[in-house]
């Protein structure tokens, strides 16, 4: 069973979305493409959700091209009970005694911390592999012991259903490597499904999807503007050190700034203080403007991701300047 995925045309353009993730392609002899981050996790076998949902809001709807206004968005979002963080939850079954709380709540606050208060990164790595330690023991207490691999989605949900945001990433970091290729494949799905919710996309179980509502009605600009400000709110260590998260946060605006043009709006400037960010957003900018026939090949894990990529050709010798300058910025004293 894979994520979600469903594609939106507009015009010269296709918006694809793969477990809240945008891919941004432009139509035409020479298209240009920003690939989903975690694309790799629907061939694993892990860190997926249960079935393929589209979004009730397809072309089909005429609502999509509805423009929402800040204040109008936010009185949706209350309406539909999207206001509310435990209103997530329901989209992350857990096994009873258990919960996605922390997770759910991270949906609408990525930059809570409650599990990582107060700690430096290294710690929280420790108490994060402590308490699934503690969740391992557990399913196997009530006859759930864990597949990995092959684990249920009530079981990821429940096996780091205490974690927050920066949690997770030092799981899917790897942080003091502590934890398994599964483990840290389910960890990015949780982010990643984090950031679909917050957008207005449906992932989780396919018997609850009729409990979610769109709170932008289909309208692509907001919900790229939406993924821009959830992108903004993590912590730290995943700004400064995430090459994942940085090439998503320049593909998300691109992708809010072409859908407002299309909306025949003038795009907010959502431009990053982020070195890293900014020049990945100046080389597909670059691509996209002298029609470079290119789309991200893989997962953006490392730096030498980002470099064999065609669209990148021309910036590779600013590179090393950029992620030391970006992790200066935010985690000046980081260490793995």
């Amino acid at each position: 069973m894979g994520a979600y995925l469903d594609a939106k045309v507009r015009s010269n353009h296709v918006y694809v979305f793969s477990g809240g993730i945008v891919v941004i392609s432009t139509i035409s002899s020479q298209p240009l493409g920003v690939q989903n981050k975690y694309a790799s996790l629907e061939k694993t076998g892990s860190g997926v959700e249960e079935k393929p949902i589209k979004d009730s809001a397809g072309p089909e709807n005429s609502n999509n091209d509805v423009t929402i206004s800040d204040a109008g968005r936010k009185a949706l979002e209350a309406s539909r009970g999207g206001q509310s963080p435990s209103y997530y939850e329901q989209f992350m079954p857990t096994y009873d005694g258990f919960t996605a709380a922390n997770i759910a709540l991270g949906v609408k606050e990525p930059g809570r911390d409650t599990f990582s208060a107060g700690k430096d990164f290294s710690q929280v790595a420790i108490d994060a592999r402590a308490s699934m330690d503690n969740n391992y023991e557990r399913l196997e207490s009530i006859g759930k012991s864990y597949p990995p691999n092959n684990a249920p989605a009530e079981s990821r949900n429940s096996l780091l259903g205490e974690l927050d945001r920066r949690a997770l990433y030092a799981v899917a970091s790897n942080q003091g490597e502590m934890f398994t290729k599964d483990e840290q494949a389910i960890a990015r799905n949780k982010m990643n499904q984090q950031q679909g919710l917050a957008m207005g996309l449906y992932s989780g179980p396919t018997s609850e999807k009729d409990q979610f509502s769109d709170p932008f009605v289909g309208n692509m600009a907001s919900k790229f503007k939406a993924g821009i400000e959830f992108l903004d709110a993590v912590g730290n260590e995943e700004k400064g050190t995430s090459f994942e998260y940085a090439h998503q946060r320049a593909g998300v605006q691109k992708a809010y700034e072409s859908a407002s043009i299309k909306n025949g709006e003038i795009p907010e400037d959502f431009m990053s203080d982020s070195p890293l960010i900014m020049l990945l957003y100046e080389a597909m900018d670059a691509a996209e403007k002298f029609g470079s026939k290119s789309i991200t090949e893989g997962q953006i894990l490392n730096a030498e991701d980002i470099r064999k990529q065609s669209w990148f050709s021309g910036y590779e010798n600013r590179l090393d300047d950029s992620i030391n300058a970006t992790r200066e910025l935010y985690v000046p004293n980081f260490t793995k």
